[in-house]
This record gives structure tokens, sequence and C-alpha cells, in this order.
């Protein structure tokens, strides 16, 4: 499929602290992200339409398999979505809780019962001249990080974010994404 999106990716692994869901700092563990970015000619308050209401967020969310629970209009500080994600090949109930939240630009969620594993997801939406520009990013963190395979997390962290990005551009512009010739992936600097 072609798809007319301009992405940028980071990659990293560290060893850091990690402030879980629940306010507790967890030291020396392991945490792997990716991120990504496409520019798309849709207005702002278009886009932030497709990133904040919980119902459409589902549909271009890869990880999200289902809301398990009453689902707000719209995202919000403080929010708790009781849902389903799939990590790994494997359907996990969890509760995502929104852990920043700035209206018409950001909100991140996290959730931290994933198998030791906490989940960290933000999207920023920024205004560019012509374009909007959408900013994906999905972290894991957790002990039983440090014996897996980083490049094959890291791959799969990132087939999973480049999906939620074309399908976030496929639903923002599907006429534009069609006639537009592919753009190349470049890095993001980390």
């Amino acid at each position: 499929m072609k798809w007319g999106i301009m992405a940028q990716r980071s990659h990293r692994r560290q060893t850091g602290q990690l402030i879980t869901p629940d306010g507790a700092p967890c030291d020396g563990v392991d945490q792997v992200h990716v991120s990504g970015a496409i520019s798309l000619p849709v207005p702002v308050d278009v886009l932030w339409e497709l990133l904040s209401e919980p119902v459409r967020i589902a549909s271009w969310m890869s990880e999200l398999h289902a809301w398990t629970g009453t689902t707000p209009d719209r995202v919000d500080a403080d929010l708790e979505l009781p849902a389903q994600v799939q990590m790994f090949d494997m359907l996990h109930d969890v509760r995502l809780v929104v852990t920043e939240y700035r209206p018409t630009r950001s909100w991140t969620m996290t959730c931290g019962t994933v198998a030791g594993i906490a989940l960290g997801f933000t999207i920023e939406l920024d205004r560019l001249r012509d374009n909007s520009r959408v900013t994906l990013r999905t972290g894991l963190h957790g002990q039983v990080l440090r014996e897996a395979d980083e490049v094959v997390l890291r791959h799969a962290l990132q087939v999973g974010l480049d999906s939620n990005l074309r399908q976030l551009a496929d639903l923002a512009e599907p006429e534009a994404i069609t006639c537009r010739p592919p753009v190349a992936v470049v890095p993001h600097p980390g």
C-alpha cells in the first residue's frame, strides 16, 4: 500500500528511573523507546478529534484491542480507561491512565500491569505552516526487558508504531494518501 507520510524514527535503550502510573519511582529499569512523526495537510482540530476521542483512538491504535468499560467522549487528565491491549501476540487487561494532558496539544497514557512491563504511549500535535505534525512515542519499561533481545523488541515496537501512523494518516486524509508517492523514512534525533 502506498502512503505519503514523512516518518521520523528514534531508538533508545537506557537504564534510568521510571515513574510508574501509581507515582512510585522504579530505579535501574531497562527502557526501550521508539518514536515517529507524520506531517499531514489536515487542520489541527480535525487531527485532535482523531487523537483525543477514545472511540476514534481505537480505529488507529494497533496495540488497543478493545475498550472494556465505558469510555468518555474525550481523553482528559487523570482519566482511567479499562482496556485490552495486545503485546507480543497476547491480550492483556489493563487500566490505561492519562498521566499527562495538554488540550489540543498532547497526552500520555501509561499502564503498568502487563506481565511486569510498564507501557507508555505519548501523542503530540503541532501546527506547521501548511500542515499539522503528529508525533507518536511508545516506551516499554521493566526488569523483564533485561533478558529481551533489544533488536527484536525495538523492531516489534517500531512495526506497531508505523502501523499506527499509517492508519492515522489513512483516516485523516484518505484522498491525499492515495495520490502522493511515499516519502523516505529518516532517522529521528534521539
